[in-house]
């Protein structure tokens, strides 16, 4: 990173724009980072830029966070990731306690909850598509699709650990698709 100063203050306020006004998802988001921190504010250089977006996807957790975190820490030591976390976390923590303390005291109202029946019908919606879309593109023969199926039962009857079910899924993968054949 570059030998500039900046203090924990312009970290925690430039992250905390970024948490307030960057909507869209990780690449959308990403873009606005590097606009700001390597266009803009010339704080880091494009290299860094990648490596940090790499180390945000390898590690645990929300990319866009975990990059955050990385760019702070690598500008100012552990209060800049402080800094990172807290101005990107601030809006998006804040917003929900409006929200929350609205619907707690607006719940009873009918069209508040036609509203909210509108927009759970939708997130379902949602869901189910990228299901779909996920299906089309990763159960193409009858190994994969048995394995599917199978998982579904064994989570939504059996209510199996997700987690075993992933390592059972990988071990699986190995013995039925070993070598790159269906």
């Amino acid at each position: 990173m570059p030998d500039i100063k900046v203090t924990t203050r312009s970290i925690f306020l430039v992250f905390l724009k970024i948490g307030t006004f960057a909507f869209g998802g990780l690449y959308s988001v990403l873009a606005f980072i590097e606009k700001e921190l390597v266009h803009k504010k010339k704080w880091i250089k494009d290299e860094d830029f990648a490596e940090s977006v790499v180390i945000g996807q390898l590690t645990p957790g929300p990319p866009i966070v975990n990059t955050g975190i990385f760019i702070g820490y690598s500008l100012k030591g552990i209060r800049g990731g402080f800094a990172t976390v807290a101005g990107q976390v601030l809006p998006s923590f804040l917003m929900i306690l409006i929200f929350s303390y609205l619907f707690m005291k607006y719940r009873d109202i009918p069209l508040l909850q036609s509203m909210l029946k509108g927009v759970g019908a939708a997130v379902v919606g949602l869901i189910a598509s990228t299901i779909y879309s996920m299906c089309k593109s990763s159960l193409r023969e009858y190994k994969s699709i048995s394995l599917a199926i199978v998982i579904f039962i064994c989570m939504a009857l059996f209510k199996f650990n997700p987690i075993s079910l992933i390592i059972a899924s990988g071990i699986a993968g190995c013995l039925f698709f070993r070598g790159g054949d269906s």
